[in-house]
C-alpha cells in the first residue's frame, strides 16, 4: 500500500490546506514540462493521485484507521512497494514469455504452424500427383516407340497410347494452372 502522506512530504495529520499547499510545490517540481526525469511523469502522477486521495474525507478516515490499526512502518511500506514491483515486473516477464512462446506456435500471419505443415504436406502430395501424371505422359511415348520395334501386324493401334497422353497433358495443364496461376494470385 502506498503511503500518500510520504508522497506529498506531509504528516498523517496534517490539515487541507497544508496538503493542498505540498501538492502545488511536488506538482511544480515534478511536473513533466518541467521536469526532464524520465520518472517524472510517474511520480506527477502518484502525486495527483495521494493528492486527491488525501482531500476525500471519507478516503483519508479509512486510510488513516487502516495506518493506525496496522501501525505500518515507513520502511515497511517501502518493503511492500518493493515486493508489488517485483510482482508486477515477474508479471511482465511472465507475459513477454507467453508471447514468445507464441510466436514461435503462430508464423507472422497469425497462422499456426500446423497450418503451415499441411500447406507443405499438400505441396508435397500435388508435386507427387504432378510428377504421376507426367510419367502417364512419358511412359506411354516410350512404350508407343518400343511398339514401332514390333512387326507391323503386332502393333497396337496408337489411340491406345494417345488417350493415356491426352489424359496425362489434362491433368498436368490443371495441376500447371492450379499452382503457378491460382496459388500465385491467392498469396
Amino acid at each position: 500500500m502506498k503511503n500518500y502522506y510520504h508522497i506529498l512530504g506531509v504528516k498523517p495529520g496534517a490539515s487541507e490546506e497544508e496538503i493542498r499547499s505540498a501538492f502545488r510545490t511536488k506538482a511544480k517540481e515534478l511536473h513533466p514540462d518541467v521536469n526532464p526525469d524520465p520518472t517524472a511523469h510517474e511520480r506527477f502522477m502518484e502525486c495527483q493521485q495521494a493528492y486527491s486521495f488525501l482531500m476525500d474525507q471519507t478516503q483519508r478516515h479509512n486510510y488513516d484507521t487502516i495506518l493506525n490499526a496496522e501501525k505500518i512502518s515507513i520502511a515497511e511500506l517501502q518493503r511492500r512497494e518493493l515486493v508489488y514491483k517485483l510482482w508486477v515486473e515477474h508479471q511482465q516477464r511472465k507475459a513477454r514469455t507467453r508471447s514468445a512462446m507464441e510466436a514461435v506456435r503462430y508464423d507472422a500471419k497469425g497462422n499456426p504452424i500446423a497450418k503451415k505443415i499441411w500447406k507443405g504436406v499438400n505441396l508435397v502430395y500435388n508435386i507427387t500427383f504432378l510428377l504421376l501424371f507426367l510419367s502417364v505422359i512419358i511412359v506411354p511415348i516410350y512404350n508407343y516407340s518400343q511398339e514401332l520395334k514390333r512387326p507391323e501386324n503386332m502393333q497396337r493401334s496408337p489411340l491406345f497410347f494417345i488417350i493415356p497422353m491426352a489424359v496425362g497433358t489434362v491433368f498436368l495443364a490443371y495441376g500447371y494452372y492450379y499452382w503457378f496461376i491460382l496459388k500465385t494470385d491467392n498469396d
